[in-house]
């Protein structure tokens, strides 16, 4: 996944649920930081509840190189449970990489000996292009301020239970 960032031209985008600050994470931001300055678009989202230990200030070196990192749904108390568990990397719109696996050092290793055995699939076509547009739509929904994720935290109108009687009319 690093060598496809590597490789990145135009853009890279990176959707994970958990990314921690340790040496695989800063491995990545660092490859991120490559491709900004090689002119490539880079996007980051990263979940809110699942990077909880990551600091905002983790994203400075990629911000001051003009990339963008962001978190998904902020922590409230109202939102708590919808979270994004999306695995994605997708670099100049022709090469993706899906599956199981966070960014994080815990990850590492063959699954067995050390590490989590998690699957991954490298995509390559036109399905990659429908992968970015799939990640844009959450990255630029992911403050929870559009309409459609503030529809799913509005509280459902109480109905009766089936088979029990309203008396309210």
């Amino acid at each position: 996944m690093i060598s496809a960032i590597d490789e990145a031209r135009e853009s890279v985008y990176l959707e994970t649920y958990i990314y921690s600050a340790d040496q695989l994470g800063e491995r990545f931001r660092d490859a991120l930081c490559r491709a900004c300055q090689r002119g490539a678009r880079v996007r980051v989202l990263v979940d809110a509840l699942g990077s909880y230990s990551l600091p905002a200030a983790f994203w400075k070196p990629l911000a001051a190189v003009g990339g963008e990192a962001r978190f998904f749904n902020p922590l409230s108390l109202y939102r708590l449970g919808i979270r994004n568990h999306r695995k994605m990397l997708a670099c100049d719109r022709r090469v993706a990489f899906v599956g199981g696996y966070n960014i994080s050092g815990d990850y590492e290793g063959d699954g067995v000996t050390c590490g989590w055995c998690d699957l991954g699939l490298k995509v390559e076509g036109p399905l990659v292009d429908r992968l970015v547009v799939s990640f844009e739509d959450m990255f630029d929904r992911s403050d929870f301020q559009n309409r459609p994720f503030i529809q799913c935290t509005a509280p459902m109108p109480s109905a009766p239970l089936p088979g029990t009687v309203n008396n309210s009319s």
